[in-house]
């Protein structure tokens, strides 16, 4: 049997676990894992499982949750890991203390454009429709920039990112926002998203993924 991580604590906090989650202790850490096949599923039900503990984990103590199917051999392979990214997870954790996770999706166009006048005559005339379609529209990278000025005395980090939400392309803005400042961030970003053209979806607060990537750098 392997070991399903979720993610990683202070080695000190108390917590309340399902029964079927174990911590493993190692650097001043814990790394919270239940006992797994060696292939994880990946049916909705335990997808959906796995993130309601991390859910219920992160309303408890500040946790840099993993997104699910990260296995590990065995308990000596949880601890090297853990000794290997201590200083890292430390750094993290210190980051991420007593903060949630907000979100705005931007909406993006999803037909291929062209100049007027213009066709798509060839495939190099496609390929460049499709780079087009692609990139980060100019109103939404104006409308990120907005946003990031007005609401940035309410949060530690923020980060963007291309994604599909319900079939539609999106600029995904996440911010990384102190609890004690949420209901006015909230606030905030719902009175901006008011005076958008192109209105954003809203979305949190939410455990820290976007911010739990040891390698990943976040503007702040």
């Amino acid at each position: 049997m392997s070991l399903l991580l979720y993610g990683i604590i202070a080695e000190s906090v108390a917590l309340n676990l399902a029964p079927e989650l174990q911590l493993i202790n190692a650097n001043g850490l814990s790394a919270i894992v239940q006992a797994c096949e060696n292939e994880v599923s990946r049916e909705a039900e335990p997808v959906l499982a796995y993130g309601k503990q991390i859910l219920f984990i992160h309303q408890q103590t500040t946790l840099i949750p993993v997104r699910y199917g990260s296995v590990l051999a065995n308990p000596a392979a949880v601890i090297e890991h853990l000794a290997q990214n201590a200083a890292a997870y430390r750094s993290r954790l210190s980051v991420l203390e007593d903060c949630e996770e907000m979100g705005i999706r931007l909406p993006l166009p999803t037909e291929i454009e062209t100049a007027p006048g213009n066709t798509i005559s060839c495939g190099h005339d496609y390929l460049l429709a499709r780079k087009r379609a692609y990139a980060v529209s100019e109103a939404a990278l104006q409308q990120s920039d907005l946003l990031n000025t007005a609401l940035a005395d309410l949060y530690r980090e923020h980060c963007a990112e291309l994604s599909v939400f319900n079939g539609q392309r999106t600029y995904l803005l996440s911010y990384l926002v102190p609890r004690c400042h949420l209901a006015i961030f909230e606030l905030r970003l719902q009175q901006l998203n008011d005076t958008l053209i192109n209105k954003g979806f809203i979305s949190g607060p939410w455990p820290l993924y976007n911010f739990a990537c040891l390698s990943e750098h976040h503007d702040t």
